[in-house]
Protein backbone atom coordinates (compact mmCIF):
# COMPACT_ATOMS: atom_id res chain seq x y z
CA UNK A 1 0.00 0.00 0.00
CA UNK A 2 1.08 3.53 -0.57
CA UNK A 3 1.49 5.47 2.60
CA UNK A 4 0.52 8.95 3.55
CA UNK A 5 3.20 11.24 4.75
CA UNK A 6 4.50 14.71 4.88
CA UNK A 7 7.02 16.41 2.73
CA UNK A 8 8.00 19.65 4.35
CA UNK A 9 10.12 22.52 3.06
CA UNK A 10 10.95 24.93 5.88
CA UNK A 11 10.42 28.66 5.47
CA UNK A 12 12.20 31.00 7.91
CA UNK A 13 9.76 33.83 8.37
CA UNK A 14 11.89 35.46 11.07
CA UNK A 15 14.67 36.73 8.78
CA UNK A 16 13.05 40.05 7.98
CA UNK A 17 12.15 40.60 11.64
CA UNK A 18 15.68 39.86 12.77
CA UNK A 19 17.14 42.23 10.16
CA UNK A 20 14.71 44.92 11.31
CA UNK A 21 15.87 44.43 14.90
CA UNK A 22 19.51 44.74 13.93
CA UNK A 23 18.91 47.95 11.98
CA UNK A 24 16.86 49.50 14.79
CA UNK A 25 19.52 48.62 17.34
CA UNK A 26 22.22 50.17 15.19
CA UNK A 27 20.25 53.41 14.77
CA UNK A 28 19.55 53.72 18.47
CA UNK A 29 23.14 53.03 19.41
CA UNK A 30 24.27 55.66 16.92
CA UNK A 31 21.93 58.19 18.49
CA UNK A 32 23.27 57.35 21.91
CA UNK A 33 26.82 58.27 20.92
CA UNK A 34 25.71 61.85 20.22
CA UNK A 35 24.14 62.48 23.63
CA UNK A 36 25.50 63.04 27.14
CA UNK A 37 26.23 60.11 29.41
CA UNK A 38 22.87 60.20 31.21
CA UNK A 39 21.02 60.26 27.91
CA UNK A 40 23.38 57.58 26.57
CA UNK A 41 22.45 55.29 29.47
CA UNK A 42 18.71 55.81 28.95
CA UNK A 43 18.85 55.26 25.24
CA UNK A 44 21.13 52.25 25.57
CA UNK A 45 18.54 50.66 27.88
CA UNK A 46 15.85 51.41 25.29
CA UNK A 47 18.00 49.98 22.50
CA UNK A 48 18.66 46.82 24.48
CA UNK A 49 14.94 46.47 25.21
CA UNK A 50 13.98 46.79 21.54
CA UNK A 51 16.60 44.25 20.53
CA UNK A 52 15.56 41.76 23.21
CA UNK A 53 11.83 41.99 22.46
CA UNK A 54 12.42 41.74 18.73
CA UNK A 55 14.62 38.69 19.15
CA UNK A 56 11.99 37.00 21.28
CA UNK A 57 9.33 37.68 18.66
CA UNK A 58 11.58 36.39 15.90
CA UNK A 59 12.36 33.29 17.94
CA UNK A 60 8.64 32.65 18.42
CA UNK A 61 8.00 32.88 14.69
CA UNK A 62 10.84 30.54 13.80
CA UNK A 63 9.67 27.73 16.07
CA UNK A 64 7.68 26.14 13.25
CA UNK A 65 4.26 26.89 14.74
CA UNK A 66 1.48 26.24 12.24
CA UNK A 67 -1.24 28.91 12.34
CA UNK A 68 -2.49 29.54 8.79
CA UNK A 69 -3.45 26.32 7.01
CA UNK A 70 -5.01 25.65 3.59
CA UNK A 71 -6.54 22.23 2.82
CA UNK A 72 -7.29 21.13 -0.73
CA UNK A 73 -10.36 18.81 -0.66
CA UNK A 74 -13.00 17.89 1.91
CA UNK A 75 -11.04 14.86 3.10
CA UNK A 76 -7.87 16.85 3.79
CA UNK A 77 -9.82 19.65 5.44
CA UNK A 78 -11.54 17.18 7.73
CA UNK A 79 -8.21 15.58 8.64
CA UNK A 80 -6.83 18.92 9.84
CA UNK A 81 -10.00 19.70 11.81
CA UNK A 82 -9.84 16.26 13.43
CA UNK A 83 -6.25 17.06 14.44
CA UNK A 84 -7.48 20.17 16.25
CA UNK A 85 -6.45 22.73 13.65
CA UNK A 86 -8.22 25.63 11.98
CA UNK A 87 -8.36 26.55 8.30
CA UNK A 88 -7.96 29.91 6.59
CA UNK A 89 -9.16 28.40 3.31
CA UNK A 90 -10.35 25.17 1.71
CA UNK A 91 -12.28 23.98 -1.35
CA UNK A 92 -16.00 24.18 -2.15
CA UNK A 93 -16.68 20.54 -1.28
CA UNK A 94 -15.49 21.13 2.30
CA UNK A 95 -17.33 24.36 3.11
CA UNK A 96 -20.12 22.62 5.03
CA UNK A 97 -17.82 20.67 7.36
CA UNK A 98 -18.69 20.84 11.03
CA UNK A 99 -16.13 22.86 12.97
CA UNK A 100 -15.15 25.09 10.06
CA UNK A 101 -14.75 28.76 10.98
CA UNK A 102 -17.08 31.33 9.43
CA UNK A 103 -13.93 33.17 8.34
CA UNK A 104 -12.67 30.24 6.25
CA UNK A 105 -12.42 31.23 2.59
CA UNK A 106 -13.44 29.06 -0.36
CA UNK A 107 -10.87 28.30 -3.07
CA UNK A 108 -13.41 26.82 -5.49
CA UNK A 109 -13.26 23.43 -7.18
CA UNK A 110 -10.64 21.12 -5.67
CA UNK A 111 -9.18 20.36 -9.11
CA UNK A 112 -8.89 24.00 -10.14
CA UNK A 113 -7.35 25.77 -7.15
CA UNK A 114 -5.26 28.80 -8.10
CA UNK A 115 -1.69 28.86 -6.83
CA UNK A 116 -1.83 32.66 -6.77
CA UNK A 117 -4.92 32.58 -4.54
CA UNK A 118 -3.21 30.18 -2.14
CA UNK A 119 0.08 32.10 -1.98
CA UNK A 120 -1.81 35.36 -1.39
CA UNK A 121 -3.09 33.88 1.89
CA UNK A 122 0.53 33.44 3.10
CA UNK A 123 -0.19 30.01 4.62
CA UNK A 124 2.15 28.19 6.98
CA UNK A 125 0.98 24.84 5.60
CA UNK A 126 -0.91 23.38 2.63
CA UNK A 127 -2.51 19.92 2.86
CA UNK A 128 -3.17 18.18 -0.46
CA UNK A 129 -3.26 14.81 -2.21
CA UNK A 130 -0.06 13.40 -3.65
CA UNK A 131 -2.02 11.23 -6.07
CA UNK A 132 -4.23 13.91 -7.68
CA UNK A 133 -2.21 15.53 -10.51
CA UNK A 134 -3.50 19.09 -10.15
CA UNK A 135 -2.98 19.04 -6.39
CA UNK A 136 0.48 17.50 -6.65
CA UNK A 137 1.46 20.22 -9.13
CA UNK A 138 0.10 22.93 -6.84
CA UNK A 139 1.98 21.46 -3.89
CA UNK A 140 5.28 21.34 -5.75
CA UNK A 141 4.85 24.95 -6.92
CA UNK A 142 4.05 26.01 -3.35
CA UNK A 143 7.19 24.31 -2.10
CA UNK A 144 9.19 26.27 -4.66
CA UNK A 145 7.63 29.40 -3.10
CA UNK A 146 8.88 28.29 0.32
CA UNK A 147 5.59 27.05 1.76
CA UNK A 148 5.31 23.86 3.79
CA UNK A 149 3.27 21.10 2.14
CA UNK A 150 1.79 17.98 3.74
CA UNK A 151 0.89 15.32 1.16
CA UNK A 152 -1.75 12.68 1.84
CA UNK A 153 -2.28 9.34 0.07
CA UNK A 154 -4.78 7.29 2.06
CA UNK A 155 -5.61 3.81 0.78
CA UNK A 156 -6.43 2.16 4.10
CA UNK A 157 -6.90 2.78 7.83
CA UNK A 158 -3.16 2.51 8.48
CA UNK A 159 -2.56 5.41 6.08
CA UNK A 160 -5.22 7.48 7.85
CA UNK A 161 -3.71 6.63 11.24
CA UNK A 162 -0.24 7.72 10.11
CA UNK A 163 -1.47 10.98 8.60
CA UNK A 164 -3.52 11.90 11.67
CA UNK A 165 -0.59 11.05 13.95
CA UNK A 166 1.70 13.44 12.07
CA UNK A 167 -0.91 16.22 11.95
CA UNK A 168 -1.69 15.98 15.66
CA UNK A 169 2.04 16.24 16.32
CA UNK A 170 1.88 19.62 14.55
CA UNK A 171 -1.13 20.76 16.59
CA UNK A 172 0.05 19.22 19.85
CA UNK A 173 -3.28 17.40 20.28
CA UNK A 174 -2.36 13.82 21.16
CA UNK A 175 -5.77 13.52 22.82
CA UNK A 176 -7.46 13.96 19.45
CA UNK A 177 -5.21 11.33 17.88
CA UNK A 178 -6.28 8.88 20.59
CA UNK A 179 -9.95 9.78 20.13
CA UNK A 180 -10.10 9.90 16.33
CA UNK A 181 -7.78 7.01 15.55
CA UNK A 182 -6.92 4.93 18.61
CA UNK A 183 -10.52 4.49 19.72
CA UNK A 184 -11.66 3.97 16.12
CA UNK A 185 -9.08 1.20 15.69
CA UNK A 186 -10.46 -0.61 18.74
CA UNK A 187 -13.98 -0.48 17.29
CA UNK A 188 -12.72 -1.84 13.95
CA UNK A 189 -10.90 -4.70 15.65
CA UNK A 190 -14.08 -5.60 17.58
CA UNK A 191 -16.08 -5.76 14.32
CA UNK A 192 -13.48 -7.88 12.52
CA UNK A 193 -13.32 -10.28 15.48
CA UNK A 194 -17.03 -11.06 15.00
CA UNK A 195 -16.65 -12.25 11.38
CA UNK A 196 -17.84 -15.88 11.21
CA UNK A 197 -15.13 -18.08 9.71
CA UNK A 198 -17.63 -20.31 7.90
CA UNK A 199 -18.75 -17.39 5.73
CA UNK A 200 -15.31 -16.23 4.64
CA UNK A 201 -13.86 -16.63 1.16
CA UNK A 202 -16.87 -15.54 -0.88
CA UNK A 203 -16.06 -13.31 -3.84
CA UNK A 204 -17.21 -9.77 -4.53
CA UNK A 205 -16.90 -7.00 -7.08
CA UNK A 206 -16.75 -3.36 -5.99
CA UNK A 207 -17.81 -0.98 -8.74
CA UNK A 208 -17.53 2.79 -9.02
CA UNK A 209 -20.18 4.18 -11.33
CA UNK A 210 -20.73 7.66 -12.76
CA UNK A 211 -22.71 9.22 -15.58
CA UNK A 212 -19.78 8.75 -17.95
CA UNK A 213 -17.88 5.68 -16.78
CA UNK A 214 -18.01 2.59 -14.58
CA UNK A 215 -14.93 0.84 -13.24
CA UNK A 216 -14.08 -2.02 -10.93
CA UNK A 217 -11.96 -1.37 -7.86
CA UNK A 218 -9.03 -3.62 -7.12
CA UNK A 219 -7.29 -4.14 -3.79
CA UNK A 220 -5.63 -0.73 -3.67
CA UNK A 221 -8.93 1.01 -2.90
CA UNK A 222 -9.73 1.62 0.79
CA UNK A 223 -13.24 0.10 0.64
CA UNK A 224 -11.75 -3.08 -0.84
CA UNK A 225 -9.59 -3.42 2.25
CA UNK A 226 -12.70 -3.15 4.42
CA UNK A 227 -14.47 -5.93 2.53
CA UNK A 228 -11.30 -8.07 2.50
CA UNK A 229 -10.94 -7.68 6.27
CA UNK A 230 -14.54 -8.81 6.69
CA UNK A 231 -13.79 -12.16 5.11
CA UNK A 232 -14.52 -11.59 1.42
CA UNK A 233 -12.21 -12.00 -1.56
CA UNK A 234 -11.98 -9.41 -4.32
CA UNK A 235 -12.87 -11.19 -7.59
CA UNK A 236 -11.03 -8.48 -9.51
CA UNK A 237 -7.90 -8.45 -7.37
CA UNK A 238 -5.20 -7.45 -9.80
CA UNK A 239 -6.84 -9.32 -12.68
CA UNK A 240 -6.25 -7.46 -15.94
CA UNK A 241 -9.56 -8.82 -17.26
CA UNK A 242 -11.28 -6.09 -15.29
CA UNK A 243 -9.14 -3.21 -16.49
CA UNK A 244 -12.03 -2.40 -18.83
CA UNK A 245 -15.25 -3.25 -17.04
CA UNK A 246 -17.84 -5.12 -19.11
CA UNK A 247 -21.00 -7.06 -18.39
CA UNK A 248 -19.40 -10.08 -20.03
CA UNK A 249 -16.52 -10.01 -17.56
CA UNK A 250 -18.90 -9.72 -14.60
CA UNK A 251 -21.02 -12.64 -15.84
CA UNK A 252 -17.92 -14.76 -16.39
CA UNK A 253 -16.77 -14.15 -12.81
CA UNK A 254 -20.29 -14.41 -11.31
CA UNK A 255 -19.35 -12.97 -7.87
CA UNK A 256 -21.26 -13.74 -4.66
CA UNK A 257 -21.60 -10.03 -3.89
CA UNK A 258 -21.69 -6.85 -5.96
CA UNK A 259 -21.18 -3.47 -4.31
CA UNK A 260 -21.63 -0.14 -6.07
CA UNK A 261 -20.37 3.31 -5.06
CA UNK A 262 -21.81 6.26 -6.98
CA UNK A 263 -19.73 9.23 -8.13
CA UNK A 264 -21.22 12.58 -9.07
CA UNK A 265 -24.94 12.93 -9.73
CA UNK A 266 -26.55 9.77 -8.38
CA UNK A 267 -29.57 9.73 -10.69
CA UNK A 268 -27.47 10.21 -13.82
CA UNK A 269 -24.88 7.67 -12.67
CA UNK A 270 -27.42 4.94 -11.91
CA UNK A 271 -29.31 5.65 -15.14
CA UNK A 272 -26.13 5.13 -17.13
CA UNK A 273 -25.27 2.01 -15.13
CA UNK A 274 -28.74 0.61 -15.75
CA UNK A 275 -28.39 1.14 -19.49
CA UNK A 276 -25.10 -0.75 -19.64
CA UNK A 277 -25.50 -3.34 -16.87
CA UNK A 278 -28.54 -3.67 -14.60
CA UNK A 279 -31.02 -3.26 -17.44
CA UNK A 280 -29.67 -6.25 -19.32
CA UNK A 281 -31.11 -9.76 -19.04
CA UNK A 282 -27.68 -11.22 -18.26
CA UNK A 283 -27.50 -9.08 -15.11
CA UNK A 284 -30.47 -10.91 -13.63
CA UNK A 285 -28.65 -14.22 -14.05
CA UNK A 286 -25.87 -13.21 -11.66
CA UNK A 287 -25.67 -15.08 -8.34
CA UNK A 288 -25.29 -11.83 -6.39
CA UNK A 289 -28.46 -10.42 -7.93
CA UNK A 290 -30.54 -13.61 -7.55
CA UNK A 291 -29.50 -13.97 -3.89
CA UNK A 292 -30.17 -10.32 -3.00
CA UNK A 293 -26.48 -9.49 -2.54
CA UNK A 294 -26.32 -6.46 -4.81
CA UNK A 295 -25.84 -3.27 -2.75
CA UNK A 296 -25.40 0.46 -3.37
CA UNK A 297 -23.05 1.70 -0.65
CA UNK A 298 -23.12 5.01 1.21
CA UNK A 299 -20.98 7.50 -0.72
CA UNK A 300 -19.80 9.26 2.45
CA UNK A 301 -18.49 6.03 3.94
CA UNK A 302 -17.21 4.19 0.87
CA UNK A 303 -16.73 6.87 -1.80
CA UNK A 304 -15.01 9.52 0.33
CA UNK A 305 -12.28 8.73 2.84
CA UNK A 306 -14.23 8.09 6.07
CA UNK A 307 -11.52 9.47 8.40
CA UNK A 308 -12.91 9.34 11.97
CA UNK A 309 -15.94 7.39 10.64
CA UNK A 310 -13.83 4.42 9.52
CA UNK A 311 -15.46 2.12 12.07
CA UNK A 312 -18.89 3.17 10.73
CA UNK A 313 -17.83 1.96 7.29
CA UNK A 314 -16.82 -1.39 8.76
CA UNK A 315 -20.08 -1.68 10.70
CA UNK A 316 -22.27 -0.89 7.68
CA UNK A 317 -20.45 -3.48 5.55
CA UNK A 318 -20.59 -6.05 8.37
CA UNK A 319 -24.33 -5.54 8.79
CA UNK A 320 -24.91 -6.07 5.07
CA UNK A 321 -22.87 -9.27 5.07
CA UNK A 322 -23.78 -10.88 8.37
CA UNK A 323 -26.80 -9.04 9.75
CA UNK A 324 -27.01 -6.72 12.74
Amino acid sequence: MKKSGKHITMKNKSIKRLLFGVVMSALLLSACSKSDKATDDTQNVAANKVTEEDSKEAEGKSDGKIEKVVAISKSNAELWLLAGGELVATTDDAMELEGLSSDTQSLGDMTKVSLEAVVALEPDLIICFSTEPSQKALGEAAEEAGIKVFYTDIDDFADYDKALKELTELTGREDLYNKNSGDVKKDIDDIIAKVPEKNTGKKYLLLHVSATKSKVEKNDYFASEILNNLGLENAAGDDSAFNELSLEAVVAEDPDYIFVVVRGDEDKALSSFDELFTGKAAWESLSAVKNGNYYILDKDLFGLKPNARWAESYKQAYDLLYGK
